[in-house]
């Protein structure tokens, strides 16, 4: 089903201890994996992610830059 911009939601997803933002398009800078376990989801049900290599960039979310913008979660 195709959407209007102005119904989309935010598809990208970024956690950090608790946080959790939204995002259409997202840069990373630094070092870092994409990993498919879907035998081994993250706590969270994730099958696919992508993993930082940096123990700065994962605290303080230096490396991450949402472009356009980001959200907060909704319930």
């Amino acid at each position: 089903m195709h959407k209007s911009p102005k119904d989309r939601k935010p598809v990208i997803s970024v956690k950090r201890s608790g946080d959790n933002l939204y995002g259409n398009e997202v840069e990373i800078l630094g070092p870092c994996r994409i990993v498919y376990q879907p035998d081994h989801p993250l706590d969270c049900g994730a099958r696919l992610w992508i993993d930082l290599r940096s123990r700065y960039a994962i605290e303080t979310f230096s490396d991450i830059h949402f472009i356009g913008g980001s959200f907060p979660a909704t319930s």
